[in-house]
């Protein structure tokens, strides 16, 4: 068996990309229902394997929930459905920056069809790290992506992102 590769396909872009109007807002913390958080199976947090955070590591946010807010930002963003400023914060820059590359051009409203997170794994590696693998289907296909979320000031930090 050989080891799979994997690279974004760079995509032509415009010079600049304008923030849109009427694009929806990156969050990373709950809300209320119907208010635009990703559309979430019921099974992902259901993990009892899945070890718990260390203690020092509860007062950020759920790693699983925001694994799936970010998962759902990426393929959004890959599919031109929502602008890379959105995740800036919330990665490094040289994620941005693929993430841009690869982006298709912007569309108007999309297909119609939502991008559902079906499936959550999340892994504590040494204290402030945590490496995770979405499963997310984008209505066209199913993806996985895998994360490296460092503790950065009370919130996560994406540092490593690979897409299948």
């Amino acid at each position: 068996m050989t080891a799979a590769s994997v690279r974004l396909v760079p995509v032509p872009r415009p010079a600049a990309e304008p923030l849109r109007r009427g694009a929806r807002a990156l969050r990373l913390a709950p809300s209320a229902p119907g208010t635009g958080t990703p559309v979430v199976e019921p099974s992902v947090w259901d993990d009892e394997d899945d070890p718990a955070p260390p203690p020092d590591l509860e007062r950020l946010p759920d790693p699983r929930r925001w694994t799936a807010l970010l998962a759902q930002a990426v393929v959004e963003i890959l599919a031109g459905r929502r602008p890379v400023a959105q995740v800036v914060r919330w990665v490094d820059p040289e994620i941005v920056e693929r993430l841009r590359r690869s982006a298709a051009s912007p569309s108007r409203g999309g297909d119609g069809v939502p991008v559902r997170v079906r499936r959550v794994r999340v892994s504590t590696t040494m204290e402030g790290t945590v490496e995770a693998v979405a499963v997310v289907d984008d209505g066209t296909r199913c993806r996985a992506i895998a994360m490296r979320l460092e503790a950065l000031h009370r919130r996560w930090r994406c540092t490593a992102l690979d897409l299948v």
